[in-house]
């Protein structure tokens, strides 16, 4: 937790060229139940995207950490690439999210309902 008490959370993303489907995952990822209770940070990285994704992305949502490829990344890299970002700065979860994957609502509430169980 935060100093404030919050749960924080790193979401992790890779993209190349599919500007609506990244779009629309993070949509629906700022659109989650319970972010008066976690802090989300998303960092993503555009592997040269030549769609505008990474453009559109910062306009769209300033708060995401738009992480520039050269279109060799790819998945892998790319997760690697952001997962290492967000270690230097530390969090207490880390979900690896992929930009063509729509979270329900409620999504981010059962996983961490769900961590409490174990």
């Amino acid at each position: 937790m935060d100093a404030d008490g919050m749960t924080s959370i790193a979401v992790l993303m890779t993209c190349h060229n599919r500007v609506d489907s990244t779009l629309e995952c993070l949509t629906h990822l700022f659109d989650q139940s319970v972010l008066e209770q976690v802090t989300l940070s998303v960092y993503l990285v555009d592997d040269g995207s030549s769609d505008g994704t990474g453009e559109l992305v910062r306009e769209r949502f300033p708060d995401v950490n738009v992480i520039d490829g050269d279109g060799n990344l790819f998945w892998n890299r790319g997760m690697h690439r952001a997962f290492e970002e967000a270690l230097k700065v530390g969090f207490d979860y880390y979900l690896w999210l992929n930009d063509d994957t729509y979270l329900y609502r409620d999504a981010l509430k059962m996983l961490l309902s769900a961590h409490e169980e174990l």
